[in-house]
């Protein structure tokens, strides 16, 4: 008796199925691993958040892909419940790119802050000349972010075969397209966060720092080298400049105050 030898649309369904939960699990590999980082940043930090928040965000992709399994499977064995599984699946979805959309745009690039001012949407300080890319990045981010809406309505609606390979073949490459954007961005918030709480800095100061010092620092990070938008604070820094290549230090001044007063009493005490 001959084996019978498997159709190739078998074998290609074979492949492209949930079947005993190995796509699954390998597509929940990369969120594991950022999920299980987040919660060891806790664990050392002890800080709710960002990291636990940012954990919760990579948790959604663990119930968005179990559902899209469990409709898969459902759906070719034709049970009653898949359709359930189909509309948990859209919920999860949804729910997971309007939690990343607002990670990206409020946390990671640090956008749509209250003191932004002049910069309508963006933040205070802002790197690259023209706000036009921070705005093209915003919708470039939120369309792309929803475009998995556009394969599974064509998929759903069966217009013709194999459309959704043909999107996915697509939207692969926008992905890669939206994440070499979203590096830009991140890159030059995080820049501007470590300039902002000194976790970067270009001098060193050993002597203790007061009020006044401080000031005088943020007055040195804003010019022309800082770190705020060249182009329009130009004028403001000519009117308001100040000499800043060798500060006076308040701490310094009183520790020099100090060495006279010690000095005068010495010689106090030999006459």
């Amino acid at each position: 008796m001959l084996a019978s030898t498997p159709s190739p649309t078998t074998d290609q369904e074979m492949c492209s199925s949930y079947a005993y939960g190995v796509r699954a699990v390998v597509q929940c590999i990369p969120a594991w691993l950022r999920f299980i980082q987040c919660l060891r940043r806790y664990r050392d930090t002890k800080r709710a958040f960002p990291h636990l928040v940012n954990a919760g965000k990579y948790s959604t992709t663990f119930f968005m892909v179990t559902f899209a399994a469990l409709y898969s499977t459902h759906k070719a064995q034709n049970h009653s419940d898949a359709q359930v599984f189909f509309y948990l699946w859209i919920v999860s979805y949804f729910f997971s790119s309007c939690y990343t959309l607002i990670w990206d745009l409020k946390m990671d690039w640090g956008l749509f802050d209250r003191n932004a001012g002049e910069n309508t949407f963006l933040r205070e300080e802002i790197v690259y000349p023209q706000k036009a890319y921070y705005y093209c990045a915003i919708i470039e981010d939120v369309l792309l972010r929803f475009a998995w809406t556009i394969q599974i309505s064509l998929t759903t609606m069966n217009v013709f075969p194999h459309v959704g390979d043909i999107v996915a073949t697509i939207l692969a490459p926008l992905e890669v397209f939206r994440r070499f954007v979203w590096n830009f961005f991140r890159l030059e918030n995080e820049h501007l966060n470590n300039c902002g709480e000194f976790r970067a800095v270009r001098d060193i100061s050993v002597a203790p720092m007061n009020a006044d010092d401080q000031t005088l620092l943020e007055q040195m990070m804003d010019q022309e080298d800082g770190v705020k938008n060249r182009m329009k604070s130009k004028l403001w820094k000519r009117s308001h400049s100040v000499s800043l290549r060798r500060p006076h230090l308040a701490s310094q001044s009183k520790g020099r105050d100090t060495k006279v007063l010690i000095d005068d009493t010495d010689d106090e005490a030999y006459t």
